[in-house]
């Protein structure tokens, strides 16, 4: 009895790897005949899913022979897999993942495409079958799964390499997003074609005005203003920002003054440390000033009620700040003259001074906008006029007066 099963499961084992080498030369006849119609199969696939992928419609993302070569590539790949038993070969679907991800195409298109084009692939392996009369419902069922698996493998080798070609393509245009800015903001731009090729490629207008705005950064790497370049957008202003080792960089277009005051209401709003906008300027070629200026307004004194501070293109404000060391060493005689004072008596005299500039030497101006009377605006303009040992009633000691006052209040 034993020997009788035995010599059955012989039988049995002969028979079934008879069977399953039937199977696999049936399957290797199918593969073969779609290998050998790879090109009619090729333009018939490029056809459908021109038709039926939703970007390839009306503008096509890329022409009709390069879908037709991608989808030649992938049914000989399948299907020399499929006669020879072996795993598909990934690369046809790595190069459509990485060419495709340089020319733009949306990943999500990508995979509708591989799902229309192995819909068909998977439509002409059983139209193949089905006029095999001998061909049995196993062979369909093994040629139903080796096509699925390859359409899993070929869809997991695209994406990563899609994915991986957008992440190395987004840190090649952050880093050319990042030169271009740094030659703005350091003025190597100095040809107008390559202001408007930076232009171009920042997304910013080619014409201003413009405003610089640099923020003071807390430490390496932390945007002193999160997230500005988005919120911006989202207000229809355009701009591009760069994070230096010490500020936090942007340059603005501003087209009319309600956008200048809702880009200022915005940064103020944001602000956490001291903030300097420039004047307003129309050529990008002048950003690299206009940084000199935004940067200056950081090196005043410190005030946590106003962070954001205005350049106000005057200028005495100009000359202040055009060459800040020699400035600086100019006006230190002049403001070391108030040395000994206490830092509140200092800043009354020097505001009376600002105010009797500003209300074209009216006494009675100045007592009332400084809540005081007119004789002691008279006598606090002598303590100014006895310690620097200028005269309010020369023109030159004035203007000397004004730019010392100017540099001490922009730089010192």
């Amino acid at each position: 009895m034993l020997a009788l099963t035995a010599a059955q499961l012989r039988v049995a084992v002969s028979e079934s790897d008879e069977a399953a080498d039937g199977a696999q030369h049936q399957i290797a006849e199918v593969s073969e005949v779609l290998l050998a119609r790879s090109d009619e199969l090729a333009i018939r696939l490029a056809r459908t899913i021109t038709r039926e992928v939703r970007p390839y419609r009306s503008a096509p993302p890329v022409p009709f022979d390069v879908v037709a070569e991608c989808c030649k590539a992938h049914a000989r790949s399948l299907f020399e897999a499929i006669a020879s038993g072996m795993q598909c070969d990934p690369t046809p679907a790595t190069d459509v993942g990485i060419e495709l991800a340089r020319d733009g195409v949306p990943l999500a298109s990508l995979m509708e495409a591989y799902r229309v084009g192995f819909r068909d692939m998977w439509d002409a392996i059983a139209a193949e079958a089905a006029i095999r009369i001998h061909l049995n419902c196993e062979v369909l069922r093994i040629l139903t799964e080796k096509t699925l698996a390859a359409q899993d493998i070929y869809i997991a080798a695209m994406t990563m390499a899609f994915k991986e070609e957008e992440r190395r393509l987004l840190r090649a245009d952050k880093y050319d997003h990042s030169v271009l800015i740094d030659s703005l903001l350091h003025g190597r731009l100095f040809e107008q074609w390559s202001v408007w090729e930076a232009a171009d490629y920042l997304r910013l207008p080619s014409g201003g005005p413009f405003v610089v705005i640099a923020a003071e950064v807390e430490g390496v790497g932390s945007q002193a203003l999160p997230q500005i370049e988005s919120k911006l957008r989202s207000a229809d202003l355009h701009s591009a920002w760069r994070l230096l080792p010490d500020l936090h960089v942007g340059i603005v277009h501003v087209k009319t003054d309600k956008h200048f005051a809702e880009v200022l209401a915005l940064v103020s709003r944001m602000a956490k440390n001291r903030v300097g906008i420039s004047p307003r300027f129309d050529d990008l070629r002048e950003t690299a000033q206009a940084l000199r200026y935004a940067r200056v307004l950081l090196r005043g004194r410190f005030d946590p009620e106003h962070l954001v501070t205005l350049f106000d293109g005057s200028i005495l404000g100009c000359a202040a700040v055009s060459a800040p060391e020699v400035m600086v060493k100019l006006a230190t005689p002049i403001i070391d003259c108030f040395g000994d004072l206490a830092d509140n008596e200092r800043e009354i005299l020097f505001d009376t001074f600002r105010v009797w500039l500003d209300t074209d030497a009216s006494m009675r101006a100045v007592g009332k906008a400084l809540f005081c009377h007119p004789n002691t605006v008279r006598y606090r303009l002598n303590r100014i006029e006895e310690r620097t040992g200028r005269s309010l009633s020369r023109p030159r000691d004035v203007a000397e007066l004004c730019l010392a006052f100017e540099v001490n209040r922009r730089l010192m």
